[in-house]
C-alpha cells in the first residue's frame, strides 16, 4: 500500500482529519502493517493498550463480556480502533478479532505523541475536541443515571 493512499484513508479519520499533510506523512511513514488471517485475535480485552489500529481492509469484530452478556460490533476499512490509546496507557475494552483476512495499520502511542509534539497547534485543537466529546459523554452518562433510577 503506498504511502499516498494511507494518507488518502487516514485523512478521512477521526482525530487523523485534523491534522495537515505532513503530520499525517510521520504517522503513515511509522505504522505497522499487520496482515490477519480469518478467526486471529488482534487483541484481548483486558491488555493494555500501547496504539491504535487503523482498519485498511476486512473486517475486525469488537467483543466485550463485561457487564454480562458478551456484546460485538464490527468495523469496516477506515475505522481507527483505539483511539484513545493513542492518547494514554488504557486497558483494552474489547478483544478484536478479524472476521475474515484483513488487514490494519499498527500506530504507536510514542509515534503519536512525537507527531503532537511537533505540531502543537494541532494538538492542542485535538485536546479541545477530545474535551468536549468527553463533556458530553459525560451529560449522556448522567442523563442516563437519572433515567436509570427514576
Amino acid at each position: 500500500m503506498s504511502l499516498d493512499t494511507i494518507i488518502a484513508q487516514l485523512q478521512k479519520t477521526r482525530p487523523f482529519d485534523a491534522l495537515p499533510r505532513d503530520a499525517l506523512q510521520l504517522i503513515a511513514f511509522s505504522t505497522e502493517e499487520r496482515k490477519l488471517a480469518a478467526g486471529e485475535v488482534l487483541f484481548e480485552e483486558g491488555e493494555t493498550a500501547d496504539a491504535g489500529y487503523f482498519v485498511v481492509a476486512g473486517t475486525i469484530t469488537l467483543t466485550t463480556k463485561r457487564e454480562g452478556a458478551p456484546r460485538t460490533r464490527t468495523v469496516q476499512p477506515g475505522a481507527l480502533i483505539g483511539e484513545l490509546a493513542l492518547l494514554t496507557e488504557v486497558a483494552r475494552p474489547t478483544t478484536a478479532t478479524a472476521t475474515g483476512k484483513a488487514r490494519v495499520l499498527r500506530i504507536s502511542r510514542k509515534v503519536f505523541q512525537r507527531v503532537m509534539s511537533e505540531f502543537p497547534n494541532e494538538a492542542a485543537k485535538l485536546r479541545a475536541k477530545l474535551a468536549q466529546r468527553t463533556r458530553s459523554l459525560a451529560k449522556e452518562l448522567a442523563a442516563l443515571k437519572v433515567r436509570a433510577l427514576s
